[in-house]
């Protein structure tokens, strides 16, 4: 089993560069997006980069089968739009925004500028790339040959990555910060709702974690740590 480890930063995207947010926000233009509207959909020009300050983002694409498969969600502190502005190719999949948004937005050639401009910012861009690269990666691993209680693991522990700044915590149990349903779950893993119900339902009479409508608490992170590496 791959080693999740590298999931866990709990840290904003700009931690430690103070000047470098300041010059972003400088640049940007405050965005309140309303819950369920379009940020960018697939095929647009990727032309822009966005930091989320609030609310959540799914990103996503459509199958050719009309599937909605959910690649990423979006927190707060989060940068996203990164890759297509770097490659200069035009968006390969969608934004939505999940609950009520305010975001800043930079167009690509201020962007561009402030990478020139910063060299701490352009290595933590280059960093999250390759972070962002890899979980992708291990998706289509985890889709090829793990079962589904693996993936809504993994999932869920990689959510809750977000807010995890010390090892220590790992010892307790931990709120997943996403109230997702589980249809929003069963795409994001590559499965369907009665079986990701069903799974759920599983792990609870395991004991690793507790349902209360729609938040997940998992109730022995460090087991489900070691779990997943096994």
């Amino acid at each position: 089993m791959a080693d999740i480890s590298w999931h866990f930063t709990g840290k904003d995207f700009f931690w430690e560069l103070p000047l470098e947010k300041r010059d972003f926000v400088s640049l940007s233009t405050l965005r309140k997006i309303k819950k369920n509207q379009m940020i960018f959909l697939e095929g647009n020009r990727g032309n822009s980069v966005f930091y989320l300050e609030e609310g959540k983002v799914r990103i996503f694409r459509i199958s050719p089968f009309g599937k909605e498969i959910i690649i990423f969600i979006r927190q707060p502190g989060e940068m996203f739009g990164l890759a297509e502005v770097i490659g200069k190719h035009d968006r390969v999949f969608s934004a939505q925004a999940i609950t009520p948004c305010r975001l800043y937005e930079i167009r690509g050639k201020e962007f561009e500028t402030l990478l020139q401009r910063h060299h701490t910012l352009a290595q933590r861009v280059i960093a999250e790339l390759g972070r962002r690269l890899r979980y992708l990666g291990e998706q289509i691993d985890s889709l090829m040959v793990c079962d589904v209680s693996t993936r809504l693991l993994k999932l869920l522990m990689c959510i809750s990555c977000h807010n995890v700044t010390d090892p220590s915590e790992m010892n307790r149990p931990i709120l997943v910060s996403l109230k997702l349903t589980q249809e929003q779950i069963a795409a994001m893993i590559g499965s369907t709702q009665q079986t990701v119900s069903e799974t759920l339902k599983r792990l609870k009479e395991d004991g690793l974690i507790e349902i209360l409508g729609k938040e997940i608490t998992l109730l022995k992170p460090q087991k489900i740590f070691d779990l997943l590496l096994l």
